[in-house]
């Protein structure tokens, strides 16, 4: 049998049910230790009596979340602000990314001010753009972009420089223009780099609405804490935590799927 055919059974086999059981047996020891950590976190807090205001049981903290409520609802508000603002976050990286690769001197003046930007306390940004932007969609959708926007621009900015001298000397030989350069050369390059920070900052977009959601909002996981904190349910603030976890998955997951469409080249065998 060929190597071409014996790749064309291989790939078959991943696919469908195959893939299905080979992700399932990759998986299965991490589900059966947290499964068993969360029985026995279960039995030792009711045989020690700890107070359910301090640490609930994960039974009550399962109840709560698929008890009726409107958590779905403040679910899907802190979901399309961190959608929002990782998008702005990735065009603003990317962006300036692309103008520190070409503008050596715009980098080193813009550079060190991105860096500043970064020691200031997110708690402290939050209410001014509460207070700038109003109490909506916005000022959620701005704090997850600061969150965002970092790692993305040193990714990309990494990643556009991912280039070997010979590389852009053999597109100079063909007469390439900057534009050819950029477009054929260094943003495929740039991608593998953009999507590892496109996966780091999809987590940070979460954090950032959730910061700004605490800081002050009718709406969001950020809200259902504070107001939980408020009245001890501590059930309920693992419960919008664990929302908030299942939803930095899901986006990361979705990248992973869109890495693999788009990088083709880099897709195992």
């Amino acid at each position: 049998m060929s190597n071409t055919a014996l790749r064309g059974e291989l790939r078959a086999a991943r696919s469908g049910p195959g893939r299905l059981i080979a992700l399932a047996r990759r998986y299965a020891a991490a589900l059966t230790l947290m499964l068993i950590m969360l029985i026995a976190l279960e039995v030792a807090l009711r045989a020690l009596r700890v107070p359910v205001y301090l640490v609930p049981p994960p039974s009550r903290v399962l109840a709560r979340l698929l008890a009726p409520g409107d958590l779905p609802g403040h679910a899907a508000t802190t979901a399309a602000a961190a959608i929002a603002g990782l998008a702005a976050g990735t065009v603003a990286g990317f962006g300036l990314a692309v103008a520190f690769v070409h503008l050596r001197l715009l980098e080193d003046a813009l550079y060190p001010w991105v860096l500043v930007s970064q020691a200031v306390p997110a708690a402290a940004l939050a209410p001014l753009l509460t207070i700038w932007l109003g109490d909506g969609l916005a000022p959620r959708a701005a704090m997850a972009a600061l969150f965002a926007f970092f790692p993305i621009l040193v990714a990309t900015t990494r990643g556009l420089r991912d280039v070997t001298p010979e590389q852009l000397a053999l597109m100079r030989a063909w007469g390439a223009t900057p534009w050819q350069t950029f477009r054929c050369l260094r943003l495929p390059a740039s991608l593998p780099a953009l999507f590892s920070g496109l996966k780091i900052a999809a987590a940070l977009a979460v954090v950032g609405a959730i910061v700004s959601e605490l800081a002050g909002s009718g709406r969001g996981l950020g809200f259902v804490v504070s107001v939980a904190a408020y009245h001890l349910r501590t059930d309920q603030i693992f419960a919008a935590v664990l929302i908030a976890a299942a939803i930095s998955l899901g986006l990361h997951g979705l990248l992973v799927l869109a890495e693999r469409f788009i990088i083709f080249w880099r897709r195992p065998g």
